[in-house]
This record gives C-alpha cells, sequence and structure tokens, in this order.
C-alpha cells in the first residue's frame, strides 16, 4: 500500500518550516533593531524639545522684562486716549 507521497514531497515542507524560522528570526532582529534606533532617536528629540522649550521660556522672560522695563520708564505707552 502506497501513500503516494515521495521523499521530495516530504522534504519540502521541512525546508519551509525552516525557511520560515530563519525569516522570523531576520524579522526578530530588523525589529530589535528598528526599536533601538528608535529609542535613540526618541532621546535625542526628547532632549532637542526640552533645549527648545527652555529657550523660549527664556525668551519670554527676557519679553516680559523688556515690557516691564518699557512701562516703568514711560507709564504713558501703555494708556489709550
Amino acid at each position: 500500500m502506497s501513500t503516494g507521497l515521495s521523499a521530495s514531497t516530504i522534504q519540502r515542507p521541512a525546508i519551509a518550516v525552516q525557511e520560515a524560522s530563519n525569516m522570523s528570526i531576520a524579522l526578530s532582529n530588523q525589529v530589535r533593531l528598528m526599536e533601538k534606533m528608535k529609542s535613540v532617536y526618541q532621546a535625542d528629540q526628547q532632549l532637542k524639545l526640552l533645549n527648545l522649550q527652555a529657550e523660549v521660556e527664556s525668551l519670554l522672560q527676557q519679553l516680559q522684562n523688556i515690557k516691564q522695563q518699557r512701562l516703568t520708564e514711560d507709564p504713558g505707552i501703555n494708556r489709550q486716549d
């Protein structure tokens, strides 16, 4: 009684499973690499954002100081007649 399966037919699924396993490992490695790159990129971007926020706050403080100086030098500037 023959099942109709040859040795090459039986080997094909084993090869396909091995190839799928290799692809899965490669994808896993690629995902890990992307996550590392993303975390480094995010840290860099967060640092830039914090620096920009500090710069904005400093500029706003300078602007408020200038405005206050002008008001104390000439109180009539802010009046609407």
